[in-house]
């Protein structure tokens, strides 16, 4: 048996992520829904519920704050976000879905849960790969996206 290194794990690791990222878009597309990326600024929105910020998307997203607030911009363009004003912050805005925008995101995660379930199927399953994940993810620091 040929013994793998840290590097073919890491080729391995990104490869996946890169073709399943590529899959789940292909399928939203097909089932006319919103790209991928927008999605995952949905699900931001949706479970800051509320007191969702600019700041709020870039860090949870990974991204700069430029690239945040243009996000946020092309979400109001296609009516599925709206800013207002924050209440104790002048400098600040909120950030909440409309009702188009709650609409894409069920439908939108419906479409992934769907093709997710069906791609691990037989696998350790969805629950068990995402609990692998996120304890990986937190020896790297990273913030939790769990939703409660």
């Amino acid at each position: 048996m040929e013994l793998i290194g840290g590097m073919e794990f890491f080729d391995a690791l990104v490869r996946y992520e890169t073709y399943l990222w590529n899959q789940l878009d292909h399928r939203l597309a097909d089932a006319g829904e919103v790209a991928l990326p927008t999605l995952f600024a949905l699900r931001v929105i949706r479970r800051h519920a509320g007191d969702c910020r600019v700041q709020d998307l870039r860090a949870d997203l990974g991204v700069t704050v430029g690239a945040a607030s243009k996000l946020v911009d092309r979400l109001e363009r296609d009516g599925l976000a709206l800013r207002s004003p924050h209440p104790h912050d002048r400098r600040s805005s909120l950030v909440a879905l409309t009702s188009a925008g709650e609409a894409a995101h069920d439908t939108g995660v419906a479409v992934v849960d769907s093709a997710l379930t069906d791609h691990l199927a037989g696998e350790a399953g969805v629950g068990d790969t995402t609990d692998v994940l996120r304890s990986l993810m937190s020896r790297l620091g990273a913030p939790s996206t769990e939703v409660s």
